[in-house]
């Protein structure tokens, strides 16, 4: 007989253990829902009692202590590592490719190795854009002249501005009860 699943707190043995697997899933891209689905399934080598809602708690627990660790300080051991699994990762694909080349598996691992080359060279900072300067005729420096137009109702007093206010209200009344006319039916 199995033993059965016991509720309660885990120990912090067992939490951390529990961590480990959702981290090491989550690396690997999966959401939530799959998560939970590969540590309670029956697919699972030793599944355990644990809910959808259990699984979003510790993902955002782990999520807060990756937050937690990086910083300023940590940041370039971060891009080290980063780079090194890349560098590994490249070998791996370039060597598979190469074994099988005459196959679309070679190509395969060919895409592979593109993909983490194009990740490496934006971690370096190798696609940086080029700098590019600006020069006017004969190499002169460009100016930049902003201005900024009057209108006429800017320098109306606030009895005129009323009036033209007025004057516009009445027109449109005028209009809406001319259309209303033209239809057939009584003004608004």
């Amino acid at each position: 007989m199995a033993p059965r699943p016991t509720r309660g707190r885990r120990s912090e043995r067992e939490l951390a253990a529990l961590r480990e697997r959702i981290e090491a899933l989550m690396l690997q891209g999966l959401p939530a829902s799959a998560i939970h689905r590969a540590l309670t399934g029956p697919e699972a080598p030793d599944p355990i009692l644990l809910s959808p809602r259990q699984v979003r708690a510790h993902m955002r627990a782990i999520e807060r202590a990756w937050t937690a660790r990086s910083g300023p300080d940590t940041l370039e051991q971060d891009r080290a590592k980063a780079a090194a699994r890349l560098e590994d990762a490249m070998r791996t694909a370039l060597g598979r490719s190469t074994l099988n080349a005459r196959s679309n598996v070679g190509v395969g691992y060919l895409n592979a190795y593109l993909k983490a080359q194009e990740q490496w060279v934006r971690l370096r900072g190798l696609d940086a854009p080029a700098r590019t300067e600006l020069s006017g005729p004969g190499g002169t420096a460009l100016t930049v002249s902003v201005a900024l137009a009057d209108h006429p109702t800017e320098h109306l007093d606030p009895a005129e501005e009323a009036r033209r206010f007025r004057q516009l209200a009445t027109d449109l009344e005028t209009e809406d009860a001319s259309e209303a006319v033209d239809q057939g039916s009584e003004p608004s």
